[in-house]
């Protein structure tokens, strides 16, 4: 999947470090190239474009709690709406008033039905609480932790929608370079950034800090396009992304771009189409 990049331009596939990230800026993010390779190697790409490759670890508790929280406070508010209803309550009653008053008023329901109903609300609102929780960001740390602990079955779900690649938004990369051990990286398809051609080229042969300190002195729109701030910091090329796993990235890449929203087929064209089963032998002729 993943082999050693060219040594003579920076073309699609090749993975670097040292790249800049709007939502990880705190943390260390790696570049996946996606400009065409026909565009880098004629010359006619102004800018390099990349997105962000962040490390499995740091995306979990970032986008991978924001996107757990979401499906959990999604089904916490189905289960507590299922609840009123089987209490006799009208669901939309949870658009009016707050979910405490109406724990509090099915936790004064005496009948068996109610009292089952009651349980599983105030189960449910715990579990909203911990997933509103952890989208608003309170004690990060401690929020993700609690949400995570409380959902293993929704955990274990993101997991495996993460490693089959079935989530629209992001693309699970195995590694960054050849024989690298580590739990692999995200990329981030939503966020595109790009280097100018010239820094692309001094890319190739590597930048470090006080080269980078150079570059921008002459050039100061440099500054935001890599993330190098000390002498410990180096960006070089260190990884190409194979055939046919670019193309399988950027395939999923362009589907997300480029997908189209249409009105639905009216629901008289599915009642029609129901009735053709069953149907007579002869009709299947």
């Amino acid at each position: 999947m993943i082999g050693y990049p060219s040594a003579n331009e920076l073309t699609q596939g090749t993975i670097f470090t040292c790249a800049a990230s709007e939502d990880y800026s705190d943390a260390t993010p790696l570049g996946l190239v996606i400009t065409a390779r026909c565009d880098v190697s004629h010359g006619k790409a102004p800018v390099i474009s990349y997105v962000p490759l962040i490390d499995v670890r740091t995306w979990l508790f970032r986008d991978g709690l924001r996107l757990l929280a979401s499906r959990v406070l999604a089904e916490s508010l189905g289960k507590m709406r299922s609840a009123l209803r089987d209490a006799g309550l009208a669901e939309s009653l949870l658009d009016t008033l707050s979910p405490q008053t109406l724990r509090e008023h099915l936790e004064t329901m005496t009948g068996k039905a109610e009292r089952d109903a009651a349980k599983r609300y105030s189960s449910a609102e715990a579990h909203k609480e911990a997933a509103e929780a952890a989208l608003k960001g309170v004690s990060e740390a401690k929020a993700a932790t609690s949400l995570f602990n409380s959902q293993p079955k929704e955990y274990q779900r993101l997991l495996k929608d993460l490693l089959s690649n079935s989530i629209i938004d992001y693309h699970l990369v195995e590694r960054s370079e050849p024989d690298e051990e580590c739990d692999g990286y995200v990329a981030v398809l939503r966020e595109i950034r790009y280097l100018p051609a010239a820094l692309a080229r001094e890319l190739k042969g590597g930048i470090d800090f006080q080269r980078f300190v150079e570059l921008c002195h002459d050039q100061p729109r440099y500054a935001d396009k890599l993330n190098i701030y000390s002498d410990e910091q180096y960006a070089l090329p260190v990884g190409m992304v194979q055939s046919p796993f670019i193309e399988l990235f950027m395939q999923r890449f362009t589907n997300l771009y480029a997908r189209i929203g249409v009105t639905d087929f009216s629901p008289s064209v599915m009642k029609s189409l129901r009735e053709i089963v069953p149907f007579k032998a002869k009709d299947a002729s």
